[in-house]
């Protein structure tokens, strides 16, 4: 296993920038499915645009550690916009995890390559499994944020199967939509690549 150049360093950068922008257009559009505010479709809608971002990334450098580092940086950015800090777990797990699975077929398999992605999907999911699994902490913060009652008790979802079940499929969803949609696009690029040679 040979480790990132500078240049796919600097390429990896790029590409968590435009990932974290697709990111920002996912919690823009998932705000007007979302009434409450707990941000329960933003990981659905960063997944569909991600999603081109992510196979690019993926045909630009293919190697361990690219899909890792931009799955590290996004579950530092919940850490550092204030979330409690279990709420960045989830981009160094699911970050690792993908990086492991694409490299199951050497970032070019088509099939590891998508699965790779649904599963790197879960790294924006950080404060809602936090909002699960760590319950009463994730009150503490919001109210050591000064966050009000009423607040709390209407961004909180429901710890239950239905609500679960939902989030998981709908992400899933999401990232086949976007993924499939990214791989069309780098087999467009490639194609017109190959016919400008």
């Amino acid at each position: 296993m040979t480790s990132l150049t500078l240049k796919e360093l600097k390429w990896t950068g790029v590409f968590a920038l435009l990932y974290f922008l697709c990111v920002g257009l996912g919690v823009l559009v998932g705000h007007f499915f979302d009434n409450a505010g707990n941000m329960l479709y933003a990981p659905v809608f960063a997944a569909v645009f991600g999603g081109s971002v992510y196979m690019l990334l993926q045909s630009k450098i293919k190697k361990f550690g690219a899909i890792s580092l931009v799955g590290l940086i996004m579950g530092g950015f919940f850490l550092l916009s204030g979330h409690f800090m279990i709420a960045g777990l989830p981009g160094l797990v699911f970050g690792l995890l993908a990086d492991t699975i694409a490299g199951l077929g050497k970032y070019k398999n088509k099939f590891w390559n998508l699965l790779s992605f649904v599963c790197f999907s879960f790294v924006n999911s950080g404060p809602i499994i936090l909002m699960w699994l760590a319950r009463r902490a994730y009150i503490d913060s919001l109210v050591a944020r000064g966050k009000t009652a009423e607040y709390i008790n209407r961004i909180l979802l429901p710890l239950d199967f239905p609500t679960i079940a939902s989030f998981i499929v709908m992400v899933v969803a999401g990232a086949l939509i976007g993924g499939l949609l990214g791989q069309y696009l780098v087999k467009k690029r490639s194609e017109k690549a190959d016919f400008q040679s």
